[in-house]
């Protein structure tokens, strides 16, 4: 009899390994099948022992072991992503697990008999070079068409040296693209991979990357980095800004940080890819922790088609100023759409996540006075946990200012505040009665539940000429053609977001509708005079990256500040009780706890804790030599599970 150890795939799981018995010896790395409580789960064995060995310990134990269930098969990933999960769950505070499920295909465990194995030759001597080697991490911001053009290049060479190259892409939709760019004359070698496969395409495809003996060129999203080719000699994250590479539930993985983990224990080149990186990555090529492909290209494509609107300056049939949700320039921008077939986009935000308020009487809008971003109008039932009482307050989303309501207009001293906020349902009904003939499509979250929907959406926009889409981000992930004419309904809307990144979240918006217009773009505004849009305006985004980096200092934000986001949901009571134990247990490292900026969901009222702690305390563990807080980490880990845990947060809401 052996005494097997393993680790539960299983998310939520406390512990991080568990021990039963077996009547024949398993090799190590298996997966396995083990009963938990009253269900079976898959798991991997990292450790085996002879009972003969153990059986004094066996004898003095308080508790009888079971049997594993059964052995699937030897393991469909490579001893070098296990070790890059135990980073990552070092990194994340979760478990080895936990983390192997997040970033495994369940259709892989659910088959692995019927995966193909790969052929190691030499091992040893694979380690040995491996050992050997230093790392190369890059960065690449360029334009699209010239990233394109490179890799290319790269791939080509890489295939001369008998190495293949996995590109990491956000979304099925960039695999598409892609491959489109791509995989001219290679296309027998190229091998794509998302979690929409069907089960029969993802097995077969899988076993033809496995087998193939020439090198190969893999484009998939992070649940395919576990692919284990040994051949894979670089490692390219493309689109790198995309918010899409973090994940939105526990263990709230970044793919980006962990191909960075993988990559260094392979040894493999790493490059960052985008038009725009995310300015901790450039913060870090600036420190020289990153090397680049070619010095880093500060400018947005073709800025000279925008066309700016000054929402202010609206005037009805009298001639006196208006608000409209729509500019004469938009409206007659669309019916020239209309009348020769052409397609527009409505670019606004999600309902109810931004708003911006606005003086009545002469239509100056509400700016904080500390960073000149537009402050937003809460009532208390939104900031207060546990006290509702009639008061409201404005905020600024970006740096935390907050003022009473008993505000005057700063330009005419106006008491007359309004408080405004366009989404696309507010966009789509004003669209609606000014078109009722034309073809109107709205595509967000409210809207559209799955994938199948959306695409179904943009087949009917496409065979529509003349047709009108209005829609969020979410579109991003489904235009795969051009649209000829597009227009910010609100970029005030958009600064008012509550988030640390909005900036960095603009510009990759700005450069995403540059990218698909094919003719001009309208930015609806009313705040003309803002520094961010004159930069954009200008086409050259460097000083706002520098402008961007010293407020992100100022006020203690990546990259200079690792955040870790707590989040507990419950009654009034629990969190009150909540917020004391986070504040006995954390206190020392001084955590900013407050309300949700959604106070209250599901009739569960949501508090966030923030911790901001200097990177070297809490490092992205690349290696041995990179030690995460120990104190912190172990503290973290006395939270019940009712606290979730976020590293690297995209936001504070």
């Amino acid at each position: 009899m052996y005494i097997v150890t393993v680790i539960p795939i299983q998310k939520g799981f406390l512990k991080e390994n568990l021990t039963y018995f077996s009547p024949t010896e398993i090799p190590l790395g298996s997966i396995v099948s083990i009963p938990i409580r009253s269900k079976t789960t898959d798991a991997i064995v990292i450790n085996i022992d002879s009972a003969r060995d153990l059986k004094f310990d066996l004898k003095n134990a308080d508790f009888q072991l079971k049997k594993i269930v059964s052995v699937k098969g030897s393991s469909p990933f490579s001893s070098a992503f296990f070790n890059a999960c135990e980073k990552m769950k070092d990194y994340t505070v979760s478990n080895t697990g936990t983390i192997i499920k997040s970033l495994l295909p369940a259709i892989f465990l659910e088959n692995i008999k019927d995966l193909k194995k790969v052929k190691v030759e030499n091992p040893n001597e694979e380690e040995k070079i491996s050992e050997n080697v230093k790392q190369e991490k890059l960065i690449f911001q360029a334009l699209t068409p010239d990233r394109m053009s490179w890799y290319r290049t790269l791939i080509r060479e890489a295939f001369a040296k008998k190495e293949s190259v996995f590109i990491c892409v956000p979304t099925r939709f960039d695999i598409e693209q892609l491959k489109i760019e791509l995989t001219k004359g290679i296309s027998q070698y190229v091998f794509s991979f998302h979690g929409d496969m069907t089960k029969k395409m993802l097995i077969s495809t899988y076993n033809s990357c496995i087998e193939e003996v020439h090198p190969i060129l893999i484009i998939g999203t992070g649940m395919f980095l576990s692919i284990p080719r040994t051949d894979i000699k670089t490692i390219i994250v493309e689109h790198e800004n995309s918010d899409a590479y973090k994940q939105f539930n526990r263990p709230f993985i970044d793919i980006r940080t962990f191909a960075e983990i993988l990559s260094s224990q392979n040894k493999v080149k790493l490059i960052f890819g985008d038009t725009l990186l995310r300015p901790d990555t450039l913060w870090r090529h600036d420190e020289g922790e990153l090397g680049e492909v070619a010095s880093p290209l500060f400018r947005l494509p073709q800025a000279e088609r925008q066309i700016v609107v000054d929402m202010k300056e609206q005037l009805d049939d009298k001639g006196s100023k208006v608000f409209t949700v729509l500019s004469l320039s938009t409206k007659k921008m669309i019916s020239y759409a209309i009348e020769h077939n052409e397609s527009v986009l409505l670019f606004t935000i999600r309902k109810g996540l931004a708003g911006v308020t606005v003086c009545h009487d002469c239509g100056h809008t509400l700016l904080c006075p500390t960073c000149r971003t537009p402050i937003v109008l809460y009532g208390s039932k939104q900031r207060n946990a546990t006290k509702i009482v009639n008061s409201r307050i404005f905020m600024c989303n970006k740096c935390g200012y907050k003022e009473t309501t008993e505000v005057r207009c700063k330009e005419c001293l106006s008491w007359n505040l309004t408080p405004l906020g366009i989404g696309t349902d507010r966009v789509y009904e004003e669209v609606k009665s000014l078109y009722p003939n034309t073809k109107i499509i709205q595509m967000d979250k409210e809207t559209i539940s799955t994938d199948k929907e959306a695409r179904g959406k943009m087949d009917e926009f496409y065979k529509n000429p003349g047709s009108i889409l209005i829609g969020t981000e979410m579109v991003f992930s489904y235009i795969n053609t051009e649209v000829i004419h597009s227009a910010i309904i609100s970029l005030d809307g958009l600064l008012s977001i509550p988030s640390f990144n909005i900036t960095q979240k603009i510009l990759h918006i700005m450069e995403k509708l540059h990218e698909i217009t094919k003719r001009n773009l309208i930015i609806q505004t009313r705040i003309p005079e803002n520094p961010i849009l004159e930069h954009i305006l200008n086409g050259n985004v460097l000083p706002l990256y520098r402008e961007d980096l010293k407020e992100r200092k100022q006020f203690g934000y990546p990259p200079f500040k690792r955040l870790i986001k707590i989040t507990f949901a419950g009654s009034a009571s629990e969190t009150e009780k909540a917020r004391s134990y986070i504040d006995q247990l954390l206190g020392g490292y001084e955590p900013q706890i407050f309300s949700a900026f959604v106070g209250k969901v599901k009739g569960q009222y949501i508090t966030n804790t923030v911790i901001k702690i200097g990177p070297a305390l809490w490092p992205i563990p690349i290696d041995d030599k990179q030690m995460i807080n120990t104190h912190l980490s172990e503290n973290l880990r006395r939270l019940s599970p009712a606290f979730s845990i976020n590293v690297d947060p995209e936001d504070l809401l």
